[in-house]
């Protein structure tokens, strides 16, 4: 795999970076509810669907889109993929297993989290963090919904297997 520099260092790379700041800044300063090996398996799993889901509709055939300044797979996209997606799963299942969400609370957190997410997303596209060509931001809900129940499901098997860090 060659890993390409930014082609310019503009707006996205600016974008990516503070929103990395914030994420990892929130998950950072709550205090722990999971344990590191949890963690891992958390981190592993969002990179693993992250990268899938590149994977299948990002390059060709399918070529729905770029992420940052090209499809050539940039330092950036790194940074997207390893750093920023983990806080912001982290933050996901944090309040989720806080507030021990069951039924429709479930589902509208679901919903509400892919609701923002779409929202984000607009943003990263207005910084050109993401290009679309074939995708359409009214697709992205659908694939939201089915990784944050996916997190869920992982969250559930990690639950039976590992135990909580004392005092949570």
């Amino acid at each position: 795999m060659i890993l390409y520099p930014p082609e310019h260092f503009d707006i996205n790379e600016w974008f990516t970076l503070i929103s990395l700041a914030v994420t990892a800044t929130i998950a950072f300063l709550l205090p722990k509810r999971f344990s590191p090996v949890v963690i891992t398996v958390y981190t592993v799993f969002t990179v693993f669907i992250s990268q899938s889901v590149d994977s299948l509709i990002a390059v060709k055939p399918f070529d729905m889109y770029d992420v940052n300044d090209s499809s050539k797979y940039e330092l950036m996209d790194i940074v997207i993929y390893y750093l920023n997606y983990p806080p912001y799963t982290y933050i996901f299942l944090y309040f989720y297993d806080k507030w021990k969400l069951k039924g429709i609370g479930r589902i509208l957190y679901v919903g509400v989290f892919s609701g923002f997410s779409v929202f984000f997303e607009w943003l990263a596209c207005l910084c050109h963090v993401f290009t679309f060509h074939g995708w359409k931001l009214w697709y992205s809900p659908f694939v939201y919904l089915v990784t944050f129940t996916l997190y869920i499901i992982v969250y559930h098997a990690t639950e039976k297997v590992a135990p909580k860090p004392d005092g949570v």
